[in-house]
């Protein structure tokens, strides 16, 4: 099981600009220029404490089928969260400044998506020595599939927890599985 807690995170005013009017939400960006929306950022990367927490595991596995997206030759999960520092901000953050209230649920999800692209990098160099590729990440949702996945990775060490509702607190927190893919002999080969 690895373990990173702390790493940087990169912040990505554009990225959040580009979600943000793909969720209709012009009047709330609109309220926020891009300079503010920057301070922001960087504001909500400083409160958050990203960790992940991640581990694969080989078929036959008996809860595969509840955990990965797609058979494979193993899948790993990946746990990650922005930690209880970030949620608390956010409502801070929201309750002084009411206009960006909207923002939240983007800023999360750009920063979960961001912590979670490191833990995949990480497992994608593993699956190439093995000859394996990664298939897109599936988020786990559900009781069932979030209550087994934390019964397989060490939750607690990183501060998470299967909320009473069966989310996962804190509530910056994701679960996420990718299945290995025996990679084609044709792909590894190379023109000439």
């Amino acid at each position: 099981m690895r373990k990173i807690i702390g790493f940087k995170l990169p912040a990505r005013v554009k990225e959040l600009q580009r979600r943000a009017r793909k969720a209709g939400l012009r009047v709330c960006e609109s309220r926020v220029d891009e300079a503010a929306l920057g301070r922001l950022l960087e504001r909500a990367v400083k409160a958050s404490t990203p960790s992940v927490l991640f581990e694969t595991f080989s078929h036959p596995d008996p809860e595969q089928a509840l955990l990965s997206s797609m058979p494979g030759l193993a899948y790993s999960l990946v746990l990650v969260t922005l930690g209880s520092g970030f949620d608390a901000f956010r409502e801070q953050t929201a309750r002084e400044d009411p206009s960006t209230a909207c923002l939240w649920p983007l800023i999360q999800d750009v920063l979960l998506d961001e912590a979670t692209r490191f833990a995949t990098a990480l497992l994608g160099d593993e699956a190439a020595r093995e000859s394996c590729e990664l298939s897109p990440f599936t988020t786990l949702s559900g009781a069932a599939a979030l209550g087994a996945a934390l019964k397989k990775l060490e939750f607690a060490k990183i501060g998470v927890a299967l909320s009473e509702d069966g989310g996962l607190l804190p509530g910056a927190s994701a679960a996420v599985s990718l299945s290995w893919l025996s990679k084609s002999k044709a792909k590894g080969k190379s023109k000439s």
